[in-house]
């Protein structure tokens, strides 16, 4: 065989997989409560990527030894550079004063320049009622603003504004948020179907109308979205899977869409690879500079937690799925943030559907790390 073609061969074989790594712990997992140097265990948190931290806030878990909802209100930063440390940004008060936004969970979170924006959530009625169990129909349609560097919170938009321009989406949880330069495009939620976006500069709300005729999500909570790279048609986000329930349907979902911002285009990504994720919702996304999508656990069944330990990269380019190592637990309602100078995707919190068992806790606060290097081909272009 010609060497020339001997090498591209094998080149090619190369340039088709991901280099195999193993979850590393990095981060153990402490008590339930945490201490000074480190988070609670929590679960429907929101974690998101900052400079050379990863930024964790709010959440919730249920205090076994207490009895009674934990709802988180703190904010934290994980350095993803060693030595590895947890840093606390805002701490746990109970937001009795509304200094900072109450305690939740299923809320989105999106970062423009050195600020933090966190939109809607649930307590369970909570803020109301106190702990008397969980009450549907409690969403948040607040908006507020954490200053990054000088640890402070700014309501922008408090509870009861009229949906539309005043008061944006409305109540919802389980929905996502994505920043698009200075704009943020919140997605779905309380089985929503609609895309609004806040101008961080002008402080507005909009809502995004679909073309007439044009495809789309539709309706769907606990999905994922993120970024991707600026391309030659603009500035887009990813969206995937979630379910879809009501009027006659529910349905999990495993589909993918890319929302272009220019034109507000939808356009479904149909992988070309036979070995794909199986439908899930409350799973975590993330993205790499260069658009491979990284998929981390969920549950395959609902109602009726079924929790995943599955690990894939998906790549825009070839629009290929490939399965990497398992997680070290099956969890669901955890976060996973990808990270281009560490080349690695992090993991933190979520809940084991089910487990009770002393030796396998229900919710988690360590971190855990696996390396996703680039591609063969991507390094060689």
């Amino acid at each position: 065989m010609d060497k020339t073609l001997h090498i591209f061969l094998i080149v090619s074989f190369l340039c088709g997989s991901q280099a195999t790594e193993e979850w590393e712990e990095l981060h153990e997992q402490t008590s339930p409560h945490g201490h000074d140097k480190s988070p609670s265990v929590r679960y429907s948190h929101a974690s998101i990527v900052y400079k050379d931290e990863m930024i964790v806030t709010h959440g919730y878990f249920y205090d076994r030894a207490n009895g009674s909802p934990a709802w988180r209100d703190d904010t934290w930063a994980y350095s993803l550079q060693a030595p590895h440390e947890w840093r606390q940004i805002v701490s746990f008060g109970g937001s009795a004063e509304s200094k900072a936004p109450h305690g939740r969970y299923g809320h989105a979170v999106a970062i423009v320049d050195n600020k933090l924006y966190l939109h809607g959530g649930t307590d369970g009625g909570t803020r109301i009622h106190g702990q008397k169990g969980f009450q549907t129909a409690m969403e948040f349609d607040d908006l507020w603003r954490l200053d990054l560097d000088t640890a402070e919170w700014e309501n922008l938009k408090p509870e009861g504004y009229p949906r539309g321009p005043l008061g944006g989406t409305g109540k919802r949880y389980l929905h996502t948020a994505v920043a698009l330069g200075k704009e943020i495009y919140f997605y779905g939620g309380s089985n929503q179907s609609d895309v609004w976006t806040w101008n961080t500069e002008k402080s507005f709300w909009r809502q995004v109308i679909p073309k007439p005729g044009q495809l789309w999500p539709g309706r769907r909570q606990g999905h994922s979205a993120a970024a991707l790279p600026d391309g030659p048609d603009g500035k887009s986000f990813v969206v995937y899977a979630g379910t879809r329930w009501g009027f006659g349907e529910r349905a999990l979902l495993d589909d993918i869409w890319r929302f272009k911002a220019d034109g507000h285009v939808w356009e479904q990504i149909l992988p070309v690879s036979s070995n794909n994720p199986a439908p899930r919702l409350y799973h975590s996304i993330s993205t790499f500079g260069d658009g491979r999508m990284v998929l981390m656990g969920g549950s395959t069944n609902s109602p009726g937690m079924v929790c995943q330990d599955d690990t894939w990269v998906f790549s825009m380019q070839t629009k290929e799925w490939e399965q990497l190592n398992t997680a070290p637990a099956a969890i669901y309602h955890h976060t996973i943030v990808a990270d281009d100078k560490t080349e690695a995707a992090y993991l933190f919190g979520g809940h084991r559907c089910g487990a009770d068992r002393p030796e396998s806790p229900a919710y988690l606060n360590a971190v855990f790390k696996l390396k996703i290097p680039p591609p063969l081909h991507s390094e060689l272009r």
